[in-house]
C-alpha cells in the first residue's frame, strides 16, 4: 500500500503554501491570483490516486485555514466538499487527455472558489456577493487554469514520473 504522500509532496506544498500567500500581493492590482494549492489537489488526482484526494484536500484545507485570514475551517470544508466529487467524477473520465485535465481544472477550481466565498460571506458577514468577489474568484480560476499545463508539465519532472529510457518488448 503506498503512502497518502511523500517527502516530495510535503516540499511541494510547503513551497505552494509560502508562494500563494507570500507572493498574492503582486497579483493584488489583478483583482485574483492563482490558486496554487488547488493546482496540488488536482495533480495529485490525476497523476497519483484519485482514491485519496478527499484526505488530501482536508489536509490542504487546514493548512489553507492555518495560513489564511479567514473563519477558520471554511477553507477546509471547501476543499473537502470539492475533494470529494473530485474524486466521484474523476474516476469515469480520461485523465490522460489535457483538454479533460483543463476543463476538470476549470470546473474544480471555480466551484472551490464559488463555495469558499459563499461560505465566507455567510458566516463572517451575512451580506451577498458582491461584483468585487465574484471578479475575484473568476479571475483567479482563470490564471490557474492557465497555469495548470506548466504546472503539470513541472511535477511530472519533480516526481520524475516521465520515464528516461523506453522499454520496448520484443517478442
Amino acid at each position: 500500500m503506498h503512502r497518502l504522500v511523500t517527502l516530495r509532496h510535503l516540499t511541494l506544498v510547503a513551497v505552494l503554501l509560502a508562494l500563494q500567500y507570500g507572493l498574492a500581493f503582486l497579483f493584488w492590482p489583478l483583482k485574483g491570483w492563482p490558486d496554487l494549492l488547488s493546482l496540488a489537489i488536482l495533480d495529485y488526482a490525476f497523476f497519483w490516486s484519485w482514491q485519496r484526494v478527499p484526505v488530501y484536500a482536508l489536509g490542504i484545507g487546514l493548512l489553507r485555514d492555518f495560513a489564511g485570514g479567514h473563519l477558520f475551517g471554511i477553507e477546509t470544508l471547501t476543499l473537502a466538499f470539492t475533494g470529494s466529487l473530485l474524486s466521484l467524477g474523476i474516476q469515469k473520465l480520461d485523465r490522460e487527455s489535457a483538454s479533460v485535465r483543463l476543463g476538470i481544472s476549470f470546473l474544480f477550481v471555480i466551484l472551490t472558489g464559488f463555495l469558499s466565498a459563499a461560505l465566507g460571506v455567510w458566516l463572517e458577514t451575512g451580506k451577498g456577493f458582491q461584483g468585487d468577489l465574484i471578479a475575484h474568484v473568476f479571475l483567479s480560476t482563470i490564471y490557474t487554469t492557465a497555469l495548470a499545463p506548466g504546472f503539470f508539465w513541472l511535477t511530472d519532472l519533480w516526481f520524475r514520473r516521465t520515464p528516461v529510457l523506453k522499454q520496448y518488448e520484443l517478442f
